[in-house]
């Protein structure tokens, strides 16, 4: 039968190397990635669920590592292998053109409150005793208000001025990641103690689940834990074609408002998957995004910075826990645990500590309105209307984060974080959820036989979706009518 496809066919790009090298080369998807997952539960609720030496569910942790990563590792594969994000793809899904417009309502919903930078624009506050009363003597306005207008601005100007978004994204989170773990290994190894270190490994391994059950823990709690250590889940597949992976190659960039205008395609881009030479090739890549994922993320990111900012937390705050019964509150905590770094080492500690908190919850607002809110949107506008015959990608792109942002700057004056925060990562398990049995029906429909979800994957793709659907279903149908009680 002749092949009626008329799509151009590529070449599939020569890979990077499985090597250090080839490993250090590939860091940038996972470098925001990274970034990401070291935010909101490290700042406000490990060190909260530590603090309080609440730990017999926080091997939940592991278990939500491993599904993560079986889930990230097949939205890689997807993208390398047609240089088209996964939110385009659920077009191919029932009801057609429903889902992508599913994820683009889901993301401005959840990810549109900037909860994130509302602790890092009071960390900011402190650090620099600059505030909204200082240039405006009078204002009725919080005092960190200024932080959160300076910080919006900024992400609007980095976007605006970039010459492409994603190379500032993946040179700023290499630079982040570096310097965070550096600093909160750092702080972590001149103030916590052996014992410390030992209860929260404990924890990690499940040990304290049969002596502590659910004690000291709401079932908001349980339910957050089973996000740890968070991430982008499906949005890493953005990342992985700008960076050029794969087809990513040929998919085009978004560029800042100055620069030229590139042609982005939100369709599936064709090769040759019969010939043995190019089917090498795009398996090389796929190793080298699952390997990538494994080091920087899983590994580093969300097995080492998850410990250590429960081991923080556990011996910064646990002791004033066991005297008072008391544990701080939402923003409070990194400023807390600010505090006492600087009580126990001197003022430098507590402002490298206050630094350390202000930059891990300011960072993930870039990829925020950059890709969760500004690419998934645009990727619905993308495959769903006739709208890029009249303009560009980049036209509707802007829109939608200037539009964001702007938002930002009332939202950001509403709610505790950590609430907020709290129920976003439950948002965030449904999301993996759903994700994680469409992205099965995805790779089995759209990619060759090589390339389908192994048995492995299967399974744990199948428990993400069960699981994640029950936890949060749970959730919504014992806990959510108490809070809306005020209960």
């Amino acid at each position: 039968m002749a092949d009626t496809d008329t799509r151009p066919i590529h070449k599939v790009p020569n890979p990077l190397p499985l090597t250090l090298a080839g490993m250090i080369a590939a860091v940038g998807p996972q470098a925001i990635n990274f970034g990401i997952s070291i935010g909101g539960g490290e700042a406000y609720f490990l060190p909260n669920i530590a603090g309080r030496g609440a730990f017999g569910f926080h091997w939940l942790i592991l278990v939500s590592l491993i599904l993560e990563t079986a889930l990230v590792y097949e939205c890689i594969k997807y993208s390398c292998c047609t240089g088209r994000s996964f939110f385009a793809a659920t077009y191919e899904l029932a009801p057609r053109g429903f889902w992508p417009w599913f994820w683009a309502v889901a993301a401005i919903l959840t990810f549109g409150w900037p909860a994130w930078m509302a602790g890092a624009v009071i960390a900011a506050a402190k650090f620099s005793g600059l505030t909204t009363q200082t240039l405006f003597p009078g204002s009725t306005l919080p005092p960190q208000y200024l932080w959160s207008v300076i910080a919006l601005v900024m992400v609007l100007v980095v976007f605006y001025f970039s010459n492409r978004t994603y190379a500032f994204l993946s040179k700023f989170f290499e630079i982040i990641m570096a310097a965070n773990i550096l600093l909160v290994l750092a702080i972590t190894l001149l103030v916590a103690k052996p014992s410390d270190y030992l209860a929260v490994l404990t924890a990690y391994l499940g040990v304290n689940f049969f002596t502590e059950g659910s004690s000291g823990l709401t079932v908001l709690d349980i339910t957050a834990l089973y996000n740890q250590p968070g991430g982008s889940l499906m949005w890493v597949s953005f990342w992985v074609v700008a960076a050029g992976w794969g087809m990513g190659r040929y998919a085009g960039q978004v560029t800042g408002a100055l620069a030229p205008p590139e042609q982005i395609t939100a369709q599936e881009l064709r090769w040759d998957s019969r010939d043995p030479g190019e089917i090498a090739k795009m398996k090389q890549w796929v190793k080298v995004g699952g390997w990538s994922l494994i080091l920087w993320w899983a590994l580093i990111g969300g097995l080492l910075m998850t410990y250590l900012y429960s081991v923080a937390g556990y011996a910064y705050l646990h002791d004033e826990f066991l005297r008072s019964g008391n544990i701080p509150k939402g923003v409070e905590i990194p400023l807390q645990m600010a505090t006492i770094a600087q009580g126990v080492l001197g003022p430098t500690a507590g402002w490298l500590m206050l630094l350390v908190v202000m930059v891990t919850l300011y960072d993930a607002q870039f990829p925020f309105y950059d890709t969760f809110i500004g690419r998934t949107t645009t990727d619905a506008i993308a495959v769903t209307t006739d709208w890029g015959k009249k303009r560009p990608y980049r036209f509707y792109y802007f829109i939608v984060v200037t539009l964001a942002v702007a938002a930002g700057f009332y939202l950001v004056l509403l709610k505790e974080p950590l609430v907020v925060w709290m129920l976003v990562a439950t948002a965030a398990v449904a999301y993996r959820s759903i994700g994680s049995l469409q992205i099965m029906l995805i790779n089995k429909r759209r990619l060759p036989p090589e390339f389908q979800v192994s048995r492995l994957n299967r399974g744990l793709l199948w428990f993400s979706f069960v699981t994640g659907l029950g936890a949060v279903g749970y959730w919504v149908l014992t806990e959510l009518p108490k809070r809306l009680a005020g209960g």
